[in-house]
């Protein structure tokens, strides 16, 4: 007999105890869970800027990627950086309501 039918039966029961604790199983069942709150806010700025400096980062490397130092070293891995900036913009852009 599965725990639900043998709830039901406890409340039909004639028996005064099982049917208290019946019913307060039943009761702790059906409180309803508060929502938790996901959003920050803190999300929104965050967005914005890791959208804005994976931009900036790809557009500086196709226009003067050869005069900054750093940019030449790393080569067609800036094109990786600028897109992770982008991609954790998105990731913020989920935590914000």
């Amino acid at each position: 007999m599965s725990e639900a039918e043998s709830n039901k039966s406890a409340a039909r029961s004639g028996n005064p105890a099982k049917r208290e604790a019946a019913a307060e199983a039943a009761e702790s069942r059906r409180k309803p869970v508060k929502p938790v709150k996901i959003g920050n806010r803190w999300a929104a700025p965050l967005m914005i800027a890791c959208a804005v400096i994976g931009l900036l980062w790809i557009v500086a490397f196709y226009t003067a990627g050869n005069d900054i130092p750093v940019m030449k070293d790393l080569e067609s891995w800036n094109l990786v950086i600028g897109m992770g900036f982008i991609v954790a913009a998105f990731g913020f852009a989920m935590k914000w309501e």
